[in-house]
């Protein structure tokens, strides 16, 4: 009976423990090669449409084609590799918002020296 008591504390403690475990504060994802390079094409994409670090309210502009195919060749990215990524964060919005933290501070490194 000693043993078997043992047993059934041990299992409860695992228990326990995995519970504890999974009940832990998430860390957001870490961003690959990837990730970070769509988010300097996004941030510069932004930075060309108009969009500043400050609250201001600006108009935004398209950019053109000339404008979206130097961006992406800047990035080292295609419309079938930016596609793919646009629907990997539609059916992962953590890491996209993990992105968009990238993208923000991007953009306020890059306007705060202006």
């Amino acid at each position: 009976m000693k043993l078997r008591d043992t047993f059934r504390a041990s299992f409860f403690c695992l228990v326990f423990a995995f519970t504890l475990l999974g009940c832990g504060e998430k860390k957001s994802s870490l961003l690959d090669q990837d990730d970070i390079r769509f988010a300097g094409f996004y941030s510069d994409y932004l930075l060309v449409s108009g969009v500043t670090a400050s609250d201001e309210t600006v108009a935004l502009a398209v950019p053109d084609s000339v404008e979206l195919t130097d961006l992406l060749l800047r990035h080292t990215l295609t419309m079938e590799s930016l596609s793919r990524k646009v629907q990997f964060y539609k059916e992962n919005p953590e890491r996209w918002r993990s992105v968009l933290v990238q993208v923000r501070a991007n953009i306020r490194k890059k306007t705060v020296g202006q």
